[in-house]
């Protein structure tokens, strides 16, 4: 299940840092509004800031689909899902715990 959240991310990629905000999350990855995208198949490192709180998530991941250049309609958010490929073990748990509040 992904539950909506308003999360600042920094992506850490090889062009440099593009910033953006996770607006649902999962177990399993995120969606995350913004307006660059890493490149194809690259694992990149990001950085994620829980608001009130002094959590940070760190995953790296890589782009599953991405709407940017073409959204699939005018009132979606331009972004990138992403899959999670490596997360430590508190933050997965830290995800599950949102993940279980929201049900």
């Amino acid at each position: 299940p992904r539950v909506e959240v308003t999360w600042p991310v920094t992506m850490l990629t090889a062009q440099g840092p593009i910033e953006g905000e996770v607006m649902n999350v999962s177990l399993g990855g995120a969606f995350v509004h913004c307006h660059e995208e890493p490149d194809a198949n690259e694992i990149f490192r990001m950085v994620i800031k829980v608001p009130d709180s002094r959590q940070f998530l760190r995953a790296t991941a890589r782009v599953a689909r991405s709407n940017i250049y073409d959204p699939d309609d005018a009132d979606e958010l331009p972004g990138i899902g992403v899959r999670f490929v490596e997360i430590s073990e508190d933050d997965r748990q830290y995800i599950r715990e949102v993940v279980a509040k929201a049900q």
